[in-house]
C-alpha cells in the first residue's frame, strides 16, 4: 500500500512541474505578445516569436536515464523557452513626402552611431540636426556613410535628394549639386547575430558585409511588422492556454492532497 503510495505521489509531483513548465512557456510567450503589440505603430519594428524546445524527460539527467517507478522516461520532459526570434521580412511602407524619411525594401540596414559604438537599423525616421549633421529623429543617433564617419554637412537650405542606392545630394538654389555622402548599406552574415537595442536598432554581435541587395525609398517610412489583429487573435490563445495548465496545477495539487490522507489513514 506504502509503495503504491509512493508510486502515485512520483507521478503526480511529475505532472505538477510539467503543468508549471507550461504555464512559465505560455506566460513568456504572453510577454513577447504584448511586447509585439506595444510596438504596433513602431516605424520599422520586427515583430518577435519565442520558439520553444522539447525537454528531456524530467528524470533523465545529462542522458542518463534514472531508474523511476512507472514509464516516466518514456514521457515527453515539457517544452521551455528556448529563444526569442525576429521576423525581419519587409514591413508595409507608407508614404509621408517628408525629405530626410525613407524606407528600406529587401534585406538590408544602415549604419547609425551613439558616439560610442555603431548599430544597424532601418528606422529611417531621420533628420537635420542643428550642426547640419543627419541624425535619427527618436534618438539623435548620427547616421553613418560608406567612408565610416558620420554624413554631415547638409546646409539648413536646399532640396535634399537620397537615392535608391542610398546616394545623398542636396540642391543649391542657384541649381548646383552637392554629394553630402552615400548611406553605408550592409547586411549581416546571420540575422541570429543581431540584438534588439531598442527603437528599431540593433547591435551586430557578428560579421556585416555591404549589400547591394537593399533598395532605398525617398519620403516613406516601413511600418511595424505586427499585425494587430493576428497578434490579438494569439494572446487570446496563449491566455487560454496558461488559464488551462494553472488549472491543472490546482487539480492535481488536491488530488495529491487526497492521496496523501488516505495514506495517512491506511
Amino acid at each position: 500500500m506504502a509503495g503504491g503510495g509512493v508510486r502515485k505521489r512520483s507521478v503526480m509531483i511529475y505532472g505538477l512541474f510539467q503543468s508549471a513548465q507550461g504555464a512559465a512557456a505560455q506566460s513568456a510567450r504572453l510577454d513577447v505578445i504584448a511586447n509585439n503589440l506595444a510596438n504596433a505603430s513602431t516605424s520599422a519594428f520586427k515583430r518577435q516569436l519565442a520558439v520553444f524546445r522539447e525537454r528531456a524527460p524530467f528524470d533523465v539527467v545529462n542522458g542518463v536515464s534514472r531508474e523511476v517507478p512507472g514509464n516516466l522516461n518514456d514521457s515527453s520532459g515539457g517544452v521551455e523557452l528556448d529563444r526569442v526570434a525576429i521576423d525581419f521580412s519587409d514591413g508595409p511602407l507608407s508614404k509621408t513626402g517628408g525629405p530626410f524619411d525613407i524606407a528600406l525594401s529587401g534585406p538590408g540596414f544602415f549604419r547609425v552611431s551613439d558616439g560610442q559604438r555603431e548599430l544597424l537599423t532601418r528606422n529611417g525616421r531621420l533628420t537635420r540636426n542643428s550642426n547640419g549633421d543627419l541624425v535619427m529623429s527618436d534618438t539623435g543617433m548620427r547616421v553613418i556613410g560608406t567612408d565610416g564617419t558620420p554624413i554631415r554637412g547638409i546646409a539648413e537650405v536646399g532640396a535634399v535628394d537620397i537615392g535608391a542606392d542610398g546616394t545623398i545630394r542636396q540642391t543649391a538654389s542657384d541649381g548646383s549639386r552637392t554629394l553630402i555622402g552615400h548611406l553605408d548599406l550592409v547586411n549581416p552574415l546571420s540575422t541570429d547575430s543581431l540584438v534588439p537595442m531598442g527603437n528599431g536598432v540593433y547591435r551586430a554581435e557578428g560579421p556585416v558585409e555591404s549589400t547591394a541587395d537593399v533598395k532605398v525609398h525617398q519620403g516613406y517610412l516601413e511600418g511595424s511588422g505586427t499585425n494587430s489583429v493576428a497578434e490579438m487573435m494569439q494572446m487570446i490563445q496563449t491566455s487560454r492556454a496558461f488559464e488551462m495548465n494553472l488549472n491543472v496545477m490546482k487539480f492535481q495539487d488536491e488530488a495529491l492532497g487526497q492521496l496523501l490522507q488516505s495514506v495517512a489513514r491506511a
